[in-house]
C-alpha cells in the first residue's frame, strides 16, 4: 500500500487511475503499489518514495554532509535489518482480532484494511493485509459456507496472519486463515446483550401479550420495496385485497446497509401514526432470503425496543428458517418466510369464515327450531284461549239473558212514562209561548211599515240633493269660468300655469279665453 499526496481538486483523476480513499487516515493510496507502474502517480508521490528505478530526491543542505556519516546505513540496509528482526520475532502465524475497514479485489488477490477502535469510535490501530490468490478461494468459500455471507466491510473477524515487511511497501499482514465462528460469535454476543437489556427493562415479552387476532381487516406491512419476499407475500395479499377480505398498507425500508435501523424506525413510526387514527389489526415485517450476516443490521436495541413496545401485534417473516434476529424474538409471532406469514393470515381468514358459516348455520337451525316450538306453543295457547272463550261466553250468556229481559221490560215501561210526560210538557210550552208572540208580531208589522215609509222619504231627499250638487259642479267648470271673463294660462304642451313665477320661467305660453287662444311671449314684450 502506497499513500499519495492528492489535492482535493485532483481526487477524481486519482480515482480514475486506480487510487483508493482511506477514511481513517483521510488519504488516497494505491492498494497494489508493488504491481503498478508509478509513473502516472509521479505528481502525488511523497518525497523519498520510489519512482521507476530511482528515487524522488529530497533536498539536503550541502553543508550538512559530513565525512563522519560515511559509515551510516542506507535506508534499504536499515529496512532489511528490520525485516530480518520481524521474521525472527514472528516466524509463526498469529491469530488477530480486528474489523474490516476496507476490502477490495485485484487479479484474484484480496486487499484489506484492518482497524481497531475503542468504545468511543476512535481509531487505535490500522494495518493493511492481503489474501493471496492461491489461498483466497478456499478461505473465502469456507467463511461463506459457515456464516452464510461473504467478507464485507464492517465485519469483526479473527484472522490467522503472517507478519510481512517489505523494504519498499512497508509493514503488512498476510492472511492465511479465518475463523468464521468468531464473526458469528460477535453477532451472538450482541444478541445476548440486547436480549438481557430488554429483559431488564421488562419489555422482552411485551408484544406477546397480544392474542392472535380472531379476524384480519387492516394489516400494515414493512418490507424492502423490491424484495422477492414482498412479491411472494403480495401474491396472496393482493388476492385478499381484491376481494375486499383484508386491506394492506405498505411501508418501505431497506433491510441492509448502514441506514437500516434509521429507515426501519422511520417506517415503524409511520405505521404507528396511521394506527392512531385508523387502527391496524397487525404489523407484518418481511424481508425474504439472504445471507446470515446480512441479518446483523437488524440486531439493534432501538429496533427491538420499538417492536417489543408496539401497540399492536407484530409478525416477522425475515426469511430465515434456522436463524433468528432479535426482532423475531420480541415479535408477537415469528414465521420462517414472508409466504408463511400471508399463509397464516389466509388460514385465519378461512378459519374465521368457516366459524362464521358454522355459527350462521347454527343460528339458522336454532332459530328454525325455536320458531317451530313457538308456533306449536302458540297453537296450544290459541286452542286453550278459544276453548276458554267459548265456555266463558256460554256462561255469561246464561247469566245475562234474564238480566237483559228484565232491563228491556223496565226500559220500555220507563220510556212510555217519559214519552207521556214529554207530550204534556210540549203542549204546555206551545200554549205559553204563543200568547206573547201574537202582539209582538202585530207590533213588528207596524214597525216594518214605518221603516219603509221613512226609507222612501230619505231616498227622495238625497236624490234631490245630488241633483243640486251636480248642477253646481257643472256650473263651476272651466268653460263656465271663462264665460265669466276669466282666462287660463297654459304651456305649449297644454299644462296649466298656476303661478306668475312659473309663467316667467316659461317665457312663452298661451292664454285661453272663452272665444279662443292668445300666445304670449315675455321676451318679445321686454324688447
Amino acid at each position: 500500500m502506497l499513500y499519495l499526496e492528492v489535492p482535493f481538486a485532483q481526487k477524481e483523476q486519482a480515482k480514475s487511475l486506480g487510487a483508493r480513499w482511506d477514511p481513517l487516515k483521510k488519504k488516497w493510496y494505491l492498494p497494489e503499489a508493488e504491481h503498478k507502474d508509478l509513473t502516472p502517480f509521479q505528481a502525488w508521490l511523497p518525497t523519498g518514495q520510489l519512482l521507476g528505478a530511482g528515487l524522488v530526491p529530497t533536498p539536503v543542505a550541502v553543508d550538512s554532509v559530513d565525512a563522519k556519516d560515511q559509515s551510516a546505513l542506507s535506508l534499504s540496509e536499515l529496512l532489511g535489518q528490520v525485516q530480518q528482526q520481524l521474521q525472527l520475532s514472528f516466524n509463526q502465524p498469529l491469530w488477530v482480532k480486528a474489523e474490516i475497514a476496507n476490502l477490495s479485489e485485484r487479479r484474484g488477490h484480496w486487499y484489506l484494511e484492518l482497524s481497531e477502535t475503542n468504545d468511543q469510535g476512535q481509531s487505535l490501530a490500522s494495518c493493511r493485509a492481503m489474501i493471496w490468490a492461491s489461498q483466497a478461494d478456499s478461505l473465502l468459500a469456507s467463511f461463506e459456507q459457515v456464516t452464510g455471507s461473504s467478507l464485507a466491510d464492517g465485519q469483526q473477524v479473527l484472522v490467522q496472519v503472517q507478519v510481512n515487511f517489505h523494504e519498499r511497501f512497508g509493514f503488512s499482514l498476510v492472511i492465511v486463515g479465518i475463523d468464521p465462528s468468531f464473526t458469528l460469535g460477535a453477532i451472538e454476543a450482541n444478541l445476548i446483550a440486547i436480549r438481557q437489556a430488554l429483559i431488564k427493562q421488562g419489555i422482552y415479552q411485551h408484544n406477546k401479550r397480544f392474542a392472535w387476532p380472531s379476524d384480519f381487516f387492516r394489516i400494515a406491512v414493512i418490507a424492502p420495496p423490491k424484495a422477492a419476499g414482498l412479491g411472494d407475500f403480495r401474491t396472496e395479499a393482493d388476492h385478499l385485497a381484491k376481494h375486499q377480505l383484508c386491506e394492506f398498507s405498505y411501508f418501505y425500508s431497506s433491510f441492509q446497509g448502514e441506514n437500516t435501523a434509521e429507515e426501519l424506525a422511520t417506517a415503524f413510526e409511520a405505521v404507528i401514526a396511521r394506527h392512531k387514527y385508523q387502527a391496524f389489526d397487525a404489523l407484518v415485517i418481511i424481508r425474504g432470503g439472504g445471507a446470515k450476516l446480512d441479518l446483523n443490521p437488524l440486531n439493534t436495541w432501538s429496533l427491538a425496543s420499538l417492536i417489543a413496545q408496539a401497540p399492536l401485534p407484530v409478525f416477522t417473516g425475515i426469511g430465515h428458517e434456522r436463524d433468528n434476529t432479535i426482532l423475531d424474538e420480541v415479535a408477537n409471532r415469528r414465521f420462517d418466510t414472508p409466504s408463511k406469514v400471508i399463509a397464516a393470515i389466509c388460514q385465519q381468514l378461512v378459519h374465521s369464515a368457516k366459524q362464521t358459516n358454522q355459527a350462521w348455520q347454527q343460528i339458522q337451525q336454532t332459530s328454525l327450531m325455536q320458531l317451530q316450538q313457538a308456533k306449536s306453543h302458540l297453537n296450544q295457547l290459541k286452542q286453550q284461549v278459544n276453548f276458554q272463550q267459548t265456555r266463558q261466553i256460554s256462561h255469561w250468556q246464561q247469566q245475562l239473558t234474564p238480566l237483559y229481559q228484565q232491563i228491556h221490560y223496565t226500559s220500555l215501561r220507563q220510556i212510555n212514562v217519559v214519552r207521556i210526560q214529554l207530550d204534556n210538557h210540549m203542549t204546555q210550552m206551545r200554549q205559553q209561548a204563543w200568547r206573547p208572540i201574537q202582539p209582538l208580531k202585530i207590533q213588528l208589522a207596524n214597525w216594518h211599515q214605518q221603516l219603509n215609509t221613512q226609507a222612501l222619504q230619505q231616498v227622495r231627499q238625497q236624490r234631490h240633493a245630488c241633483q243640486q250638487w251636480i248642477g253646481f259642479i257643472l256650473s263651476a267648470g272651466p268653460q263656465t269660468q271663462l264665460k265669466r271673463g276669466f282666462a287660463l294660462a297654459k304651456t305649449a304642451n297644454g299644462q296649466p300655469i298656476l303661478t306668475a313665477k312659473a309663467a316667467q320661467q316659461a317665457q312663452q305660453f298661451d292664454l285661453e279665453f272663452a272665444d279662443g287662444l292668445v300666445s304670449v311671449n315675455l321676451q318679445t314684450n321686454k324688447d
